[in-house]
């Protein structure tokens, strides 16, 4: 009986918002028509009238134009926005007893806050207030939370969880702990999306404490494949520019992602979350953006097939790449460096009919200037030279000229005192190692170019050496798929961006696994090692929401012992499905079938994962005879969803609700290829085939 009165209060609650909303909608709407044509008739009558205003009237014609445009601007974001919220007005409820006033206050949670146009009550209060944490965070019983204003304490006394699609209240239900585990497998249980969305009424608690960390100056979130680490990321950036509004713009963001197809992928979830799209980066556009080297050198991508062809881990590359990305080869570098800074030796200098002396500039370059990179410090003398030059002259110089001149003596003091040549440098601190590593000094690829793992280490000597300023005004840098940057990376991107990050992946999910020193262990060399306060702070997900528990426990086997295995959620589906095949022709024709006759018409997203482009394109066009298929590649930036194939390193951080994986039996007990095998299999949330191929590398042309 008690149960169905709330429950009617429940409904006549829902009804009574719903209610207000439309009136709100319709309202807007009407205002918005009004001030519409409003901008129309002042615009005829200022053209109408131009040669009879003075100036005075125009530009007040002209604010009044522009007070209104901004007004209809305004308006129809709230109004796209109120009738997306109508549809799903909140989430969950939480009656909390205020201690300080003896007051309890019913207080419903939703992707956004809704106040009634002239009213002062709060009907819904948005998911990132400070107050909805009690909702994530704790049980019924005593609680406090944290706002502006002080810390309230009191208790939950009630709540509850709702189904709300369509504009309908589905279901109701009471809850004690975080999330209702029926409500929970709904959400799990649907099929993927062409674009990630977001999970607002599902957040945990050990993700909700991610979303609201304000004490990490680095937050670093090691996650297992599934565990919600790039959703919870974004919405971790909904939150940041919510409650910092007055100093965090979306522009004052940046997040670095794997490759366009997974930029495409995330860039709906800020919107629906309420806020502006953030820039979206790759971290190899970012070093053809900066990296003045005059020579032709590899891309992530090229490496990666160096590895992914190579079974040999004797093989030189093969070291190199292991050795040249390694923490200790990080620290030989750096300790070399200094050296190299301490060696240098000044002399006078001239530069026109300006001279300054040895001791002068010594002193300028270790002491007053020491902070800054080493070549800026020339530039920052360069500017007294500048002035001095200005002096003898007797003229002022532009702001173009000078900069023109400080340009000029900066460069002539590097000749004189130092190396312009990075990769001349780099190569000298490889000659120092060579006794030890013999094959150390090969720097370029069999096409000349130089190899990847050592171009990281010239971008960094680069920005060491010259600093940069590109990225000044960002004051967030988040970083997904952290485990495919190598130190130098890191290295690179704490001198580029000097602010907060959050920085999320998965260890496991790593071509080259060394419990030895992991992801983790290079961002605390980088991020935290020798620095005061540093702020870094790491997080573990282990708990894996994306696949079935069939696919998780799966995936786990493959993985083996020695690695933190995903925890499995119980939603059950089909088992994994092994199949053998002599040939990539017969296993196309294989999933052909399934996709004709195998019940998957349910499905929007199904993935061929191929084991690299070459064999990618091979299957596309044999699957491209039975059925409307779509091929992705490194150079795709758009994902539309349906059946996609890909080769595996573009399937990163993507899921898909179907997913046919290409795996060569004779590399099977390749570490590498099972590392790889791991995370293209872990990109299924419901149905996974694994396609093991007798014939290695047999392409149909």
């Amino acid at each position: 009986m008690e149960q169905a009165k709330n429950n009617q209060y429940e409904q006549e609650y829902f009804t009574k918002l719903q209610t207000a909303m439309a009136e709100d909608i319709e309202r807007s709407r009407e205002d918005i028509e009004y001030r519409s044509k409003a901008i129309k008739a002042q615009k005829k009558y200022m053209r109408d009238s131009h040669g009879d205003m003075d100036d005075e009237e125009f530009l007040q014609n002209m604010q009044n134009v522009n007070n209104d445009t901004l007004f209809v601007e305004h308006a129809s974001k709230r109004l796209e926005r109120l009738v997306r919220q109508k549809e799903n007005p909140y989430f969950g409820k939480i009656k909390f007893f205020y201690d300080e006033d003896d007051e309890e206050i019913p207080l419903y949670i939703g992707m956004n806050g809704y106040l009634r146009t002239g009213q002062e009550e709060q009907l819904v209060y948005d998911w990132r207030a400070p107050v909805s944490n009690l909702y994530y965070n704790d049980c019924k019983g005593p609680a406090s939370y944290k706002s502006p204003d002080g810390v309230f304490s009191g208790r939950i006394t009630e709540k509850k969880q709702f189904d709300i699609s369509k504009g309908k209240l589905r279901e109701i239900v009471d809850v004690d702990e975080n999330i209702n585990d029926s409500i929970l497998m709904k959400v799990l249980g649907k099929n993927s999306s062409t674009k990630m969305k977001s999970v607002v009424a599902t957040i945990q608690k050990e993700q909700n404490a991610i979303i609201r960390n304000t004490t990490a100056s680095c937050l670093v979130v090691d996650g297992r494949a599934g565990s919600g680490k790039t959703v919870i990321a974004m919405h971790r950036l909904a939150w940041l520019l919510y409650n910092n509004r007055k100093t965090l713009k979306a522009d004052n963001v940046v997040v670095l992602s794997p490759n366009g197809v997974f930029g495409d992928y995330i860039s709906g979830i800020l919107p629906e979350l309420g806020e502006d799209n953030v820039p979206e980066k790759e971290f190899d556009s970012l070093m053809e953006e900066i990296l003045f080297v005059d020579a032709e050198y590899e891309n992530k991508l090229e490496q990666a097939d160096v590895i992914c062809e190579m079974a040999d881990f004797n093989n030189p590359r093969m070291e190199n790449i292991r050795y040249k990305s390694s923490i200790a080869f990080y620290r030989l570098f750096r300790e070399y460096l200094d050296e190299y800074i301490k060696s240098i030796s000044f002399k006078d200098f001239h530069f026109e009919k300006v001279e300054y002396t040895k001791e002068q500039i010594t002193k300028m370059f270790t002491d007053r200037f020491v902070r800054y990179p080493v070549y800026e410090r020339f530039e920052k003398i360069a500017y007294f030279i500048a002035d001095q030059v200005e002096d003898i002259q007797n003229k002022d110089f532009s702001n173009e000229k000078k900069q023109k001149l400080i340009k000029q003596i900066q460069q002539e003091m590097i000749y004189q005192y130092a190396e312009r040549n990075l990769v001349e440098i780099y190569r000298r601190f490889l000659s120092t190692l060579e006794e030890e590593h013999p094959h150390i000094t090969e720097v370029t690829n069999a096409y000349g170019k130089i190899c990847y793992e050592d171009i990281l280490p010239i971008f960094y000597l680069q920005v060491y050496f010259y600093g940069c300023n590109s990225y000044h005004n960002i004051k967030h840098l988040v970083i997904d798929e952290m485990q495919d940057y190598n130190i130098f990376q890191y290295a690179v991107l704490d001198r580029l961006f000097r602010c907060r990050m959050t920085i999320l992946g998965d260890s496991c999910q790593v071509l080259f696994y060394d419990e030895k020193e992991t992801v983790v262990d290079v961002l605390r060399e980088v991020f935290e090692r020798g620095k005061s306060n540093a702020g870094f702070e790491l997080k573990e997900l282990f708990a894996s929401y994306r696949s079935t528990c069939e696919i998780t426990r799966y995936t786990n086997q493959i993985l083996g012992n020695g690695m933190k295995a995903a925890e499995v959620i119980e939603r059950h589906g089909k088992e994994p499905e092994r199949v053998q095949f002599a040939d990539e022709k017969t296993a196309a024709a294989y999933i052909a079938e399934k996709l004709q006759y195998g019940d998957m018409d349910s499905y929007d997203n199904i993935a061929v994962i191929c084991y690299d482009e070459a064999q990618a394109y091979s299957i596309y066009k044999q699957l491209y005879e039975y059925t409307e298929v779509t091929l992705l590649t490194g150079m795709s930036s758009i994902y539309i969803g349906g059946v996609v194939v890909l080769p595996r390193f573009l399937a990163k951080g993507m899921e898909f609700d179907v997913a046919f994986v290409f795996n060569y039996i004779s590399e099977e007990e390749n570490v590498i290829n099972r590392q790889s095998l791991y995370i293209a299999c872990t990109r299924a949330l419901n149905e996974l085939y694994v396609m093991d191929v007798e014939d290695e590398m047999m392409y149909i042309s």
